[in-house]
């Protein structure tokens, strides 16, 4: 009985050898650290590595333009809302811009209507919105 536990056991611990990750792989996971620097200089050289990118991030941070000029660039929105409320501020802003188009679109005269006030002459109008005015029971 004994031995059949340790057989398993065995078995257990050869399986579990054959499936661990690779040293390299467990390097990219910053699991282990880079086993081609020294122990004793590991520490420092992770300590240089954070300060080299806080001092490439301050430097960016320092260059980086002013919100106005962002706004100027459309990158950035001008606006008096809740940061929070934004995101539905533009959308409303979007819905009635499109509302506004559609009322627009509507109301605007057909082609045979400016003929008739003599804004356009008949010839200037597209033959396609002719067909599609006749259709409709008007007449150029």
């Amino acid at each position: 009985m004994a031995s059949q536990h340790i057989l398993h056991n065995t078995q257990d611990f050869d399986k579990f050898l054959k499936e661990r990750p690779a040293p390299e792989e467990l390097v990219e996971k910053n699991i282990l650290k880079e086993p081609k620097i020294a122990p004793a200089l590991q520490q420092q050289a992770e300590d240089l590595k954070k300060s080299q990118l806080e001092d490439a991030l301050n430097s960016k941070l320092e260059h980086r333009p002013p919100a106005s000029e962002l706004i100027d660039h459309n990158i950035l929105h001008e606006s008096n809302v809740a940061p929070e409320l934004q995101k539905q501020a533009e959308e409303l802003k979007r819905s009635q811009l499109e509302n506004k188009l559609a009322e627009k679109l509507e109301t605007r005269p057909r082609p045979a209507e400016l003929v008739e006030q003599h804004i356009l002459h008949a010839s200037e109008v597209d033959p396609a919105l002719r067909d599609a005015d006749r259709s409709a029971g008007n007449s150029l």
